[in-house]
């Protein structure tokens, strides 16, 4: 049974060092704890043991090599009891105690002089421990949480969910969550690193609100503070409950009635053969986060819901309401990508990657896609300005390779392209290519948006040759989503609609000295704005317009719904966006299609 959970249990998330936590015990003090994960030479060793009258015990923590002898081992593991009760008895001027550590088994012979090294002595079959009279079994790999925190701030009406989750040797976990009744309590502050044991907690002073990876606190919590159970399990095998409590106390949540009033048409997820498709910018910490951000491009915004803890909050709440088939996000942090948005999304079924853009920055592009509907069969990302001389480009090349004013400002730009394949479950025949991108953003730059565009939409048809290569029959369906940057009627939107763009188009001269000349784009797609041109969906203090888009294959789908955008008067509320009700600069945008 041992080996056969060490061998199912390995799908559990970790990042930090195997050795860097020993497990919090709390339920399971007759039980030694052991961690060792295979081909790893180190275990380690925990238990509970109480040498103080009328107290609950002291927690114990060996780290060792497998190899070491079970002679020292024991002689190490009592030295460490030793030293501590020792300690204590000379503040009470007691007389030095013995400590005494036995091993034994009730299952099959056993003999100490015969166990030769501590591996040999924790793997025996049914081995037990006798520490000055207290018997300990003796477990390995039990389902184990090591680290958990409660996402904050904590609004009511808004999603909260475990955060930085690290458990080991588990399937599954069970999550509890409990509201503070008391208000004396309420406003003491929790250490963030303080590790809280079950057992101190009064079941009396809590209650019990719910169960799930998500909740949603309501408006009668606000005030109280919030406290998470996680219990990780592995098939039948339940480990020890940790629990923690949230730092700050829960907040009245901000209005989102017009994001909620969107959410009306997307109560339900769609079942084949529609597809619902959703498009995101999310506005990236580092550019939100700044002194340039908080005076100059969002003065209007208060600092606190310009702090990505607070905006992540609103971004999850609609990333989870909308109830989208596939979600295209540009400029994802990698760090809210990691600790916010993976974990909430797969946690309900979806599937997802994050493709860093180029250059230093640590932010990028995210496809999220249900695992119900859909199955990976390829993702790749592309970053433009590094491929911008391979062979599939050259009709590009050839014709800007002399200009260089526009190849200096090409490859500094770190654009890239996200291009994953899905193949649909409930019709294996049908496919779907995704491409997820965010363009350049100059206003000057129009040439280069076009640039940028034909490359992505090049990388897109070679993908498809690549299905229909592998699979001839197939019915292959096209979207690019993103962040355009470009505005109707400009190039992009044209040349993406209507297939063909000329050498004598206007965008070709939009900044001086870098002139596209001689070049006409052409590509073969069929391809429609699933959500038209909304007038706005970029809203701020200095610009306001349409700048995205989920571009769609007209020959594979139509548009069945289009979800509503926020009302102007909604947008101008509270000046512009990101405001206390709006987590981005941009809104996002959906679209309900249906294959053809």
């Amino acid at each position: 049974m041992l080996n056969l959970l060490q061998k199912n249990c390995r799908c559990s998330v970790t990042l930090r060092n195997y050795f860097a936590t020993y497990p919090v015990i709390a339920r399971m003090q007759n039980k030694v704890i052991i961690k060792h994960e295979e081909n790893d030479s180190r275990f380690t060793f925990s238990f509970i043991y109480s040498f103080k009258n009328n107290s609950p015990g002291r927690q114990f923590n060996l780290c060792r090599e497998l190899e070491e002898s079970s002679v020292q081992f024991v002689q190490r593991l009592q030295t460490n009891v030793s030293k501590v009760i020792t300690k204590h008895h000379k503040k009470k001027k007691d007389e030095d105690q013995k400590v005494c550590a036995r091993f034994y088994s009730d299952k099959d012979r056993f003999v100490f002089e015969d166990i030769e090294t501590a591996k040999d002595l924790i793997y025996f079959p049914g081995i037990k421990m006798n520490l000055n009279g207290t018997d300990y079994d003796l477990v390995i790999n039990p389902p184990l949480v090591e680290e958990v925190k409660i996402a904050e701030p904590i609004l009511s009406t808004t999603f909260v969910y475990p955060f930085k989750l690290q458990a080991k040797f588990t399937d599954s976990q069970k999550f509890e969550w409990f509201v503070s009744k008391e208000p004396r309590e309420k406003n003491r502050i929790v250490s963030e690193s303080k590790k809280i044991r079950t057992e101190s907690l009064s079941e009396s002073d809590w209650k019990k609100r719910g169960e799930g990876f998500l909740f949603v606190p309501e408006t009668e919590d606000i005030g109280g503070r919030l406290r998470l159970d996680v219990t990780p399990m592995c098939q039948e095998v339940t480990g020890d409950t940790t629990t923690a409590l949230s730092t700050t106390l829960v907040e009245a949540g901000p209005d989102a009635s017009a994001t909620m009033s969107r959410q009306l048409w997307t109560r339900e997820f769609r079942k084949h053969p529609y597809v619902r498709v959703m498009s995101y910018n999310i506005l990236a910490d580092l550019y939100a986060d700044s002194d340039f951000s908080r005076t100059e491009l969002f003065p209007h915004c208060p600092p606190f819901a310009l702090e990505f803890q607070y905006r992540v909050r609103l971004i999850v709440n609609e990333l989870v309401n909308f109830k989208a088939d596939v979600i295209c996000i540009q400029e994802n942090d990698r760090k809210v990508f990691n600790y916010d948005l993976y974990p909430v999304l797969t946690h309900l079924g979806y599937e997802g990657e994050f493709n860093k853009k180029g250059g230093k920055v640590d932010e990028g592009l995210s496809v999220f896609f249900r695992k119900d509907r859909f199955v990976k069969l390829e993702s790749k990302g592309v970053v433009l300005s590094e491929n911008l001389q391979e062979p599939r480009f050259s009709h590009i090349w050839e014709k800007i390779k002399t200009n260089e004013a526009l190849v200096e400002r090409m490859v500094k730009r770190t654009t890239a392209i996200h291009v994953v394949t899905l193949q649909s479950k409930d019709d294996p025949s049908k496919f779907l290519v995704v491409g997820n991108t965010h363009l350049y953003y100059k206003p000057d730059a129009d040439h280069v948006r076009l640039l940028q565009v034909d490359m992505c939409l090049t990388e897109l048809q070679l993908q498809r040759k690549e299905i229909l290569k592998r699979y001839p029959d197939a019915q292959i369906g096209i979207l690019l989503c993103g962040d355009f940057n470009s505005t109707p009627p400009f190039g992009v939107l044209k040349y993406c609609t209507e297939g063909k763009i000329e050498a004598d188009y206007p965008d070709w001269s939009s900044s001086p000295g870098e002139e596209v000349k001689e070049l006409t784009l052409q590509h073969s797609f069929s391809l429609g704005s699933a959500c038209g041109t909304p007038k706005y969906t970029n809203y701020t203090l200095g610009f306001k317009d349409c700048l995205d888009y989920i571009f769609y294959d007209k020959s594979a789908f139509y548009v069945e719904q289009v979800i509503p955008m926020p009302t102007e008067e909604e947008l101008a509320l509270n000046a512009a966006l990101p405001n206390v009700s709006f987590p981005s600069d941009h809104i996002s945008i959906l679209a309900d299609l249906k294959w053809l």
